[in-house]
């Protein structure tokens, strides 16, 4: 659908280069050099791979804009991004189903295209979330696509709206938050029993770590992997720095008996569209958790 888009705006005086975010970055790096945009459009992970290009001096952008769609972009990653091209990302909100959103100039939240798309916010139970209220689901209902009619999909992501008016004006509703897909948190043991949920944005605390590129957090029953693709530069303390850091990080949210390991990779799989998965939850060990004594 990217590939799409872009081959239907790259007309008259606008010109689109499309590339591979799974190209070698030495790639990207010579494509980008060479085409000098005034705009690009990346996964968050892959724009933070550029900001590390940018910063060390082997990427030469000027930018007057950037967005990010796709991927959670974590505080860390925005602030690194910002940094290396001196502009703030608009993060974009778009789904195959139909609902699509982006920031306006304010930056404090995504503003949900209603007028095309009926949104509703809701729980577990489908009961409606009240606004300022964190729901589990979005039921979409198109009211556009004539071709295959859709009534109340779900999707899995939890979304916070915001009841206060946006400075910039427009009535559309806004998102004050997308935290990204329910199905990617993961779910721990506790320290006084039960379990804690993680939300994937907790772990940007390792992108604050100036010797990571890329990170992908992999869960395993009640254990926690970190790989990690780090800098030509990275020490060999990287990866008791980051257990630490975790570990500590889970105990302050409750989880008993953290277990960490961090292991280094060359690079991480992405899907077919090119995509990275932050964080990888364990099914059966949110299921094991949530069975009584």
């Amino acid at each position: 659908m990217s590939r799409q888009i872009a081959a239907s705006v790259s007309v008259g005086i606008h010109r689109v280069l499309t590339l591979s975010v799974t190209q070698p970055v030495e790639q990207l790096v010579e494509s980008l050099n060479r085409f000098r945009p005034d705009f690009v459009a990346a996964y968050p992970s892959a724009a933070t791979r550029l900001a590390e290009e940018q910063l060390a001096g082997r990427l030469r952008l000027t930018l007057a804009g950037m967005s990010t769609s796709s991927e959670l972009r974590t505080p860390e990653m925005t602030e690194r991004i910002v940094e290396a091209f001196g502009v703030r990302p608009f993060d974009h909100y778009a789904t195959t189903e139909g609902l699509w959103g982006c920031e306006c100039e304010h930056h404090l939240g995504i503003h949900l295209f209603e007028d095309v798309t009926l949104v509703e916010n809701v729980d577990d139970a489908g009961v409606p979330t009240p606004i300022g209220e964190s729901g589990t689901r979005l039921l979409v209902t198109s009211l556009h696509n004539l071709v295959q009619p859709i009534i109340r999909m779900e999707l899995s992501d939890a979304v916070t709206l915001d009841p206060e008016p946006c400075p910039c004006g427009r009535t559309l509703i806004r998102a004050r938050s997308i935290e990204g897909r329910t199905d990617d948190v993961l779910s721990l043991p506790g320290r006084r029993g039960g379990e804690v949920m993680v939300h994937p944005l907790q772990f940007g605390i390792v992108t604050r770590d100036r010797e990571v590129r890329e990170f992908q957090v992999v869960q395993d029953a009640e254990s926690v992997l970190i790989r990690v693709v780090a800098r030509p530069s990275a020490s060999g303390e990287l990866e008791g720095r980051l257990r630490e850091v975790v570990s500590r990080k889970l105990a302050e949210l409750g989880v008993r008996e953290p277990r960490v390991s961090v292991e280094r990779r060359k690079n991480l799989a992405r899907s077919a569209g090119g995509k990275l998965q932050l964080v990888v939850a364990d099914p059966a060990a949110r299921a094991a958790h949530s069975r009584p004594g």
